[in-house]
């Protein structure tokens, strides 16, 4: 197989064409509004939005295209290096099922939010330049979705990092911000430095960047003697490659690494809940449908180059980080943070579900999740807004708008943010009839599966992750009836007339705030994404993304197979699978339901965390403490004690080092003039003075001969009787 006619270019078709005109769109929003925001007519807000508008029609066109009809791929050369080594680095554009399903999610997500953003960021003083932020987010992750190679990939990938940074960081001036974008900046680099050497490894091995070429490559590939072998010829050399496990292991898990830091998984998460410093509707796009899926978004695109071993690896990973956000969102009182580790939790068990081999399962998941984790958060919105009108006309502000105990019936007085809240809610818990007990129920049932295929040797540990899983069903719906009972049941608790927060009195927020949170609440039920509601075997996400539809081969193959079979074998597990989460489910609701029924508004206001348990729940297990710790605090100790080092001694040495050099050149200066000069000077009198008495000597007188010879006989005379 010669690679150079693996990435031989591809002409473009007018879907790939319409494909680049999607992604170029919203970069030309970020430049005008960036430029001219400020002198366009309501600063550029209209633009912003029609932009991402036409990028979603466009988007539903590709759709409507590509959708289980056909694949599009245009590659061109994007440039060469003059090695016989190194093929031609290629760029283009691939637009598969994949790709298509998540430029709808895209588009969709960042429309509704853009016109969410009207009525939350109205009469904010960077109000252009929050929607240029948000059209560098789109161009940014589109380009991760759209591009066929991971170089590529990686450049837009660092593009969404910068742009988190921006809108994470929007108001720059409040110190918590600016320490929180920093904090996710710098973590995702972490992640990001095992994304670089993962990369770096595949290229080693393999010459190309290109995914289409690797796929094809490691698909031709075979397993001999516990090594995986490889040949393909490159500009008419042969290449034999011979890569054992643990090599191919780690490459993938340096890609897995990006994975964590992007999408917040174990031990990485620590940004995600800092995050939530920016604007609500920020907080949406990056949690729903972007920033922390790109992650998953990764391991489904590479998911051809992982192991049986880093699977697993992957997959334990993704439990321990579903169980710990599910735990810290347990307790906690800010309306924004039960939901950020609600999606840790939840990207949690994306990656868990990718791990043992639910790859359709786990990107259904991603899509039911992004609509509502959206309507999740922009419902947050609404009510931190509400919160905030009624804190002024009531001219508090000693009172936190987002602490759940301030608030309390206010289903009352916002019954359409209520019911959305409410759907939304039910489905991030896994109840029936809704898209979250349609895909939570499809992770469950591979994890299952996976579970029993790697425990054929009776090895019974591999259960812990499927039931994990499980665990993870009743602490969700707990903690979401929980956060439910505190803002929508019971007395309003803050020191304010509760009709003050509406914004007027017939409406209860903007409609352009209220229409994008009923649209993305009603898509969390289950029936947009299975005719059967309760059966996600039928639905049209699962059957067009399943790896059955992708002509490639994988390390993994026959583990993939062994899990299949024992997944398609299993009709009636799945239907116990379900029946189970369902009843997870209700039970964590009733559970919540008794504690928090029995107490009253006052128990509620002041509730605090009084156990052990609590308290560590609350502080995430303190994984900021440790890291702030084990790494934060001795970088700063090192960073500051170089600088002491560089100011006191460096700095000190060649400051007086320099004085010491001006006083030992003077006496240089001195030694030269007064001793170097003046011996040269020296040396030149006396041989003037010499040769003046020898000229003296030779006078031609005669009488002047006899007396220096007589002169000279006495000195002789003398000498001979002296001595």
């Amino acid at each position: 197989m010669e690679l150079t006619q693996l990435l031989k270019p591809l002409a473009g078709t007018p879907q790939t064409t319409t494909a680049l005109v999607v992604l170029l769109l919203p970069l030309l929003a970020f430049m005008v509004l960036f430029s001219f925001g400020k002198r366009l007519p309501r600063r550029g807000d209209w633009l912003a939005i029609g932009i991402s508008a036409i990028t979603f029609a466009l988007s539903v066109y590709l759709f409507t295209q590509t959708w289980n009809t056909a694949t599009y791929h245009t590659r061109t050369v994007w440039f060469s290096l003059p090695s016989i080594i190194v093929s031609d680095f290629t760029a283009g554009i691939l637009l598969d099922n994949l790709t298509v399903l998540m430029l709808v999610i895209v588009t969709f997500i960042s429309t509704l939010v853009q016109l969410f953003s009207v009525g939350y960021m109205h009469g904010d003083t960077g109000y252009h330049r929050y929607f240029a932020y948000l059209g560098l987010f789109t161009f940014s992750m589109l380009g991760i979705v759209l591009v066929d190679n991971l170089l590529l990939l990686f450049i837009f990938w660092e593009l969404v990092g910068l742009s988190s940074y921006l809108l994470i960081g929007f108001w720059f001036e409040r110190p918590a911000v600016v320490a929180a974008n920093k904090k996710a900046f710098l973590v995702n680099r972490v992640g990001d430095i095992g994304l670089l050497l993962g990369l770096f490894a595949l290229y080693t091995y393999f010459r190309t960047f290109d995914l289409e070429a690797l796929r094809t490559l490691i698909g031709s590939g075979e397993w001999l003697n516990n090594n995986f072998i490889v040949t393909y010829s490159l500009n008419g050399e042969p290449w034999l490659l011979e890569l054992s496990p643990l090599l191919l292991t780690l490459a993938g898990l340096g890609l897995f690494m990006g994975c964590v830091g992007k999408s917040a998984q174990f031990p990485l998460q620590i940004w995600l809940p800092d995050a939530m410093q920016g604007p609500t509707p920020v907080s949406s796009l990056i949690h729903a449908a972007t920033m922390v899926a790109a992650g998953v978004y990764l391991l489904a695109r590479c998911y051809a180059f992982f192991t049986p071993d880093a699977l697993t690896i992957i997959a334990i990973v993704g439990a321990i980080t579903a169980l710990l956000g599910a735990l810290a969102a347990l307790n906690q009182f800010d309306i924004k943070a039960v939901l950020a580790f609600s999606t840790i939790s939840q990207l949690g068990y994306m990656v868990m579900g990718m791990g043992t081999g639910a790859y359709d399962a786990s990107l259904f998941h991603l899509t039911t999740h992004a609509f509502f984790k959206a309507a999740l958060f922009l419902n947050a919105g609404i009510i931190i807004h509400a919160m905030h009108r009624g804190l002024h006309h009531a001219h508090l502000e000693n009172i936190d708008p987002q602490d759940i105990r301030n608030m309390g019936g206010l289903r009352k007085t916002m019954p359409f943010t209520f019911y959305s809240y409410l759907l939304a809610t039910a489905a991030l818990a896994g109840i029936p009839l809704t898209s979250g007990f349609l895909s939570k129920d499809a992770i469950l049932s591979v994890s299952w599966a996976w579970a029993q295929t790697m425990s054929a040797n009776g090895n019974l540990v591999y259960f812990i992750v499927p039931i994990t899983g499980f665990v993870v069903v009743v602490l969700t719906a707990y903690y979401m009836t929980r956060h439910m009972w505190f803002m929508f049941f019971g007395n309003f608790r803050a020191p304010f007339n509760v009709t003050q927060i509406r914004f007027s009195a017939k409406l209860e927020t903007e409609r352009v705030m209220l229409v994008p949170v009923i649209v993305l609440a009603l898509l969390s039920l289950g029936i947009f994404f299975s005719l059967n509601p309760l059966s996600f075997s039928g639905s049209w996400v699962v059957n067009g993304i399943g790896l059955e539809n992708f002509s490639f081969g994988l390390l993994a193959d026959n583990l993939m197979q062994a899990i299949t079979i024992q997944d398609n074998g299993n009709h009636l597990v799945h239907i116990v699978i379900g029946v189970a989460s369902a009843l997870l489910a209700a039970v964590g609701i009733a559970i919540a339901l008794i504690k928090y029924n029995r107490k009253t508004s006052e128990q509620l206001a002041g509730e605090q965390l009084n156990s052990t348990f609590a308290r560590l729940s609350y502080n995430h297990f303190y994984l900021d403490t440790f890291f702030n710790t084990s790494f934060v605090k001795p970088v700063l100790w090192t960073a500051t004690t170089l600088y002491r080092v560089d100011k006191r001694i460096i700095d000190y040495t060649l400051n007086y080092g320099s004085k010491w050099l001006v006083v030992l050149s003077k006496m240089v200066s001195w030694f030269d003039r007064l001793v170097v000069d003046g011996s040269v000077w020296l040396v030149g009198a006396l041989s003037k003075v010499f040769g003046m008495l020898g000229r003296n000597l030779q006078n031609g007188k005669v009488q002047s001969y006899y007396a220096y010879s007589l002169f000279g006989f006495i000195l002789v005379i003398l000498y001979i009787v002296l001595f």
